[in-house]
């Protein structure tokens, strides 16, 4: 049986050198927690170097109807 342990330590790397990048911030509530993910090239060493991302703030209620694309 595979443990959670062995699926975090998974190397992948004999397959592929891309990775999943995955945002997570609190939800407009306050009370959720929210997340984004993606495919990238390869690790990113600097959080300065990864891709903006955006999203529909008015689903989330962090941003009003007529101005609601977010930034992450």
């Amino acid at each position: 049986m595979l443990l959670l342990t062995d699926l975090v330590n998974l190397n992948l790397s004999d397959c592929t050198d891309k990775i999943i990048a995955e945002y997570i911030w609190i939800g407009g509530s306050g009370m959720d927690l929210r997340s984004k993910a993606r495919t990238l090239s390869g690790p990113v060493n600097d959080p300065s170097k990864l891709p903006k991302w955006n999203y529909d703030g008015s689903s989330t209620g962090q941003a009003p109807g007529e101005d609601s694309e977010v930034i992450l």
